[in-house]
């Protein structure tokens, strides 16, 4: 299908015709074609040459067939290879273009020409101008016949930008914690840092307080920020407020005020996901940058298992591994690793509407979920070798997998959270419609022909 320049494959045989080889080469060039040329044009294989010049013929938009006197080259003596070109052509729905000349035709010549005059000949030119002339007009004419053609043509593009829900309504009440106090408790249990944040402080105040409770909130500028409800007396971080200070206000008031609150709101709203994801089994690898699915069931020996999840798209239930256990080589009753299936997300506000993306990516942790670095090379490696499906594939489970449980794909063994909500995937009618053999074209012969067979997802 015809892209940002019309490819032209020029078909006829060389010695008898190189003037009219050279018209044709004007004539492509004039109405703005990549010219597709054995002579001219057409790289050095490593290929059989003949597989290589048919492959040549189907990535072409146009085909253009020029018949002269000479039938031209028979490999293993059967069809000649411009006899070839022009039935892979025909075979692809190649649009053909065919001129002939009025010279004196070898016998097969003259059984080709009856083969393809029915249905394809344009015009009988008398000399390689006259070709060059009535190329060009014909080219014109297809050109546009193919432009209206892919500009009235739509597909679906799937985006990894998901709607999100969240509260309409946001809390903010002033922090009561004396932080000397809290240095004095951090210090008791070994744990210090140089510069703590407001975070850290409120968190710290929370367990001196023996209470455990979700980090769904942020806390700066001498306060605490989130979507639970402040006034609720019964609610764990109404331990750690000013009762007296507590305020209500419109989420959509709080981020549009400025840029600094934007970024605070979007910082907020990673915690929930944080919050979310951790039910699910999903972790927060902050040196990685990225969300990581880990292990959740242990061995008699108490060492992590390969994690499985077992899921429903449509009517088809499937099951698929998020985390891979690898054993130590000197000790096979340790683990060395884990490879773990990951992605990163970032959130957007785009026409008023939050977004969130979703970005299939791997990591490798230890057995303490620590980040492990040695995995690198190995996950470029991974990478290397995934293709679009692949990527498609895994952003499709991971977005079943955060949708909350009412939605088709369902996973029962988690708890919903309320504070954020994933919709499903975003579909566009795009026109005009990417050509497939653009990207096509760039895989290997095996992912090709594995692609092409797709009947619906990412590629119908």
């Amino acid at each position: 299908m015809l892209n940002t320049q019309p490819k032209i494959f020029i078909s006829s045989t060389i010695y008898d015709l190189k003037n009219e080889r050279r018209a044709a080469l004007k004539a492509v060039e004039e109405v703005g074609g990549l010219p597709l040329m054995s002579e001219f044009t057409m790289p050095a294989v490593s290929s059989d040459s003949v597989t290589a010049c048919l492959e040549r013929v189907k990535q072409a938009d146009i085909y253009v067939l020029v018949l002269g006197n000479r039938y031209g080259w028979r490999p293993e003596e059967k069809e000649s290879i411009t006899e070839m070109e022009y039935n892979t052509a025909v075979k692809n729905n190649i649009p053909v273009l065919a001129f002939n000349t009025p010279e004196d035709k070898e016998e097969l010549q003259r059984l080709f020409e009856r083969r393809v005059e029915s249905a394809y000949f344009r015009k009988m030119v008398a000399d390689a101008f006259e070709l060059q002339t009535e190329m060009v007009r014909s080219l014109q004419e297809e050109i546009e016949k193919l432009k209206t053609k892919l500009y009235s043509q739509k597909e679906w593009i799937y985006s990894n930008l998901v709607k999100i829900h969240i509260p309409k309504t946001l809390y903010r009440a002033e922090l009561n914690i004396d932080k000397k106090e809290v240095t004095a408790f951090n210090k008791e249990r070994g744990f210090s840092s140089k510069k703590p944040t407001l975070q850290s402080y409120a968190i710290s105040a929370l367990k001196m307080k023996g209470i455990s409770f979700p980090h769904d909130w942020v806390a700066y500028d001498k306060a605490i920020y989130t979507f639970h409800d402040l006034q609720d007396p019964s609610l764990p971080l109404a331990e750690i407020i000013d009762h007296g200070s507590v305020e209500r206000f419109s989420v959509q008031e709080f981020y549009e005020s400025n840029e600094d609150q934007l970024s605070k709101f979007k910082f907020l709203l990673k915690m929930c996901l944080e919050t979310m994801l951790y039910k699910k089994g999903i972790k927060w690898i902050r040196e990685d940058g990225l969300f990581a699915f880990i292990p959740v069931q242990k061995d008699e020996e108490d060492n992590w298992k390969d994690r499985k999840v077992t899921w429903t798209k449509g009517r088809k239930e499937s099951t698929r591994q998020v985390v891979w256990i690898t054993k130590d080589k000197k000790d096979n009753s340790k683990i060395f690793n884990l490879k773990c299936l990951a992605f990163r997300s970032r959130f957007e506000l785009l026409e008023n509407q939050w977004y969130i993306s979703i970005k299939p990516d791997w990591t490798y942790l230890w057995s303490d979920f620590r980040y492990c670095r040695f995995g690198f090379k190995s996950i470029q490696n991974l990478k290397r070798m995934e293709r679009n499906q692949k990527v498609y594939n895994d952003f499709v489970f991971i977005l079943k997998y955060l949708q909350p449980s009412d939605s088709k794909s369902m996973f029962t063994q988690y708890d919903d959270y309320k504070f954020l909500a994933l919709e499903q995937m975003e579909q566009f009618n795009f026109s005009p419609i990417i050509p497939d053999n653009t990207w096509l074209n760039l895989e290997s012969p095996q992912e090709r022909k594995k692609l092409e067979s797709l009947k619906d997802g990412l590629f119908q």
